[in-house]
């Protein structure tokens, strides 16, 4: 069995951090994963961003919603989608950008993300605890803390630190219903009903809470679409 995929078996989201800064090669190794991570076409419109300072993460965990961990893990990383420094770029060989719309910034998301689980899997091989945090809910307020310019934008966030507990993996979908071969995934009644429970008792807030209208991703998808558009970005 790979030693990644050991790793990645045992994940679990770690919320409580230890006061303990992380190492300056450790920070290095972390970011230098995110660097080296897949990007379409080579062109890595991505920034991260190592927040160190606590004041700073004490101000953008309040702009996510009071997260306190994000505050007291001793790294917080930020991965922002960037075209700032890709149409300065390209003025070098006399293009005459447009401003980027929502095909660039998909684009940049996929590889954000990319970037960000690059840097978990080295920073939990190093023995340090992770948790993902949904900038894009607060982008142009993180951006602010941040003094990102525009066509910045924050989408991602990890904190890093040494665990002060290791919870439990969380149940994951049973394998014949996270993939399947040459076609769709066959969803039975009782396909369904298994797919439902895998959160246990917490499925039906979370489902109530993340899929109805007017629900979470609903209103986040509003609230960034503005923020674009306020950092120049064409929707």
């Amino acid at each position: 069995m790979p030693e990644c995929l050991e790793v990645v078996r045992g994940h679990a989201s770690v919320r409580a951090y230890l006061d303990e800064a992380l190492p300056e090669e450790h920070v290095r190794a972390i970011v230098e994963a995110a660097r080296r991570a897949p990007s379409s076409w080579g062109l890595q419109p991505v920034t991260v961003t190592a927040v160190l300072d606590p004041s700073k993460r004490r101000a953008i965990a309040e702009a996510v919603g009071g997260q306190e961990h994000v505050a007291r893990a001793p790294l917080f990383l930020v991965y922002s989608v960037d075209y700032n420094k890709l149409l300065e770029a390209a003025r070098l060989f006399k293009v005459d950008p447009a401003e980027p719309g929502l095909g660039h910034f998909t684009v940049a998301v996929i590889d954000a993300s990319i970037a960000a689980a690059w840097s978990a899997l080295v920073a939990e091989s190093l023995g340090y605890g992770t948790v993902f945090i949904a900038v894009y809910a607060a982008a142009c307020r993180v951006a602010e803390v941040l003094g990102l310019p525009r066509r910045v934008v924050p989408v991602l966030g990890l904190c890093v630190g040494k665990p002060a507990e290791r919870p439990a993996p969380r149940p994951r979908q049973d394998p014949d219903l996270f993939a399947s071969r040459d076609g769709y995934i066959p969803l039975d009644g009782e396909a369904v009903k298994r797919l439902a429970g895998v959160l246990g008792e917490k499925a039906k807030k979370v489902y109530t809470t993340v899929l109805p209208r007017g629900g979470f991703y609903e209103r986040v998808g509003r609230e960034l679409a503005e923020c674009l558009r306020e950092r120049g970005f064409r929707l």
